[in-house]
């Protein structure tokens, strides 16, 4: 889950300037693990912002899906008119993202979705947060669980068929491996699973295969054919 410096606060990548790509970090990390993956968009020209979802316990990702889903839907319509960031969620930020696009009627102020070992059928490594007493400290985990109502309301509901969406997992993900991080309603096309191997939870965002794949899907480049799949 390291390395320990994306715990530590910062004042990067504030929303400031109207953004191209609007990103959400995991669960219990801070907005510097997004950095990696920013300093490779913003150096292909596209601005990055990363916004603080409800205050304190949205500095880490720890409030509920549902309240940081609105709270991004709000985020998102107060942008300037005509302004349609992408998202890209890590982890738990790709389900808050889904929450805002499926439930919070954000769909027509985004381009688009990429998740990154997100875990959109929920994932039963929540049960062990559980045990160790993390949802003592935040209800997070419990909505992380593959049978939470979170989880499965999203996954009852119709996704925008205008919001391209993909999400990148690893079999190399102890928390969220491709059962787990795959798109029940993928159609091959607009909504995909890419499926890597070799790169561990926190690992992804720190991944030069990563960046082009989120690159590539933001500018309409052509994205990688995914390699022989691993774990199967």
């Amino acid at each position: 889950m390291g390395p320990w410096t994306i715990y530590l606060p910062t004042s990067q990548w504030r929303p400031h300037l109207p953004p191209d790509v609007v990103l959400l970090q995991g669960f219990a990390t801070g907005p510097r693990a997004m950095t990696p993956l920013c300093r490779a968009l913003e150096a292909r020209g596209l601005v990055c912002a990363v916004p603080r979802l409800r205050r304190r316990s949205g500095y880490l990702q720890l409030g509920t899906v549902g309240f940081a889903g609105r709270e991004l839907a709000a985020y998102l319509d107060s942008l300037p008119e005509g302004v349609q960031p992408w998202i890209v969620g890590h982890s738990i930020g790709g389900v808050i993202a889904r929450q805002a696009i499926q439930l919070e009627g954000a769909a027509d102020r985004v381009a688009g979705l990429v998740t990154i070992g997100a875990p959109h059928r929920g994932t039963p490594a929540a049960l062990a947060g559980l045990a160790v007493g993390l949802g003592i400290l935040s209800p997070t985990p419990f909505n992380m669980l593959p049978l939470a109502p979170t989880i499965r309301r999203m996954n009852r509901a119709e996704w925008p068929g205008s919001v391209p969406l993909l999400s990148i997992v690893s079999w190399s993900d102890l928390f969220c491996p491709p059962p787990f991080g795959s798109l029940p309603f993928e159609d091959g096309n607009r909504v995909r699973t890419h499926k890597l191997s070799g790169h561990g939870h926190t690992d992804l965002l720190r991944s030069p295969e990563v960046e082009a794949l989120v690159a590539g899907m933001i500018l309409g480049e052509d994205v990688q054919k995914e390699p022989a799949a691993q774990g199967q």
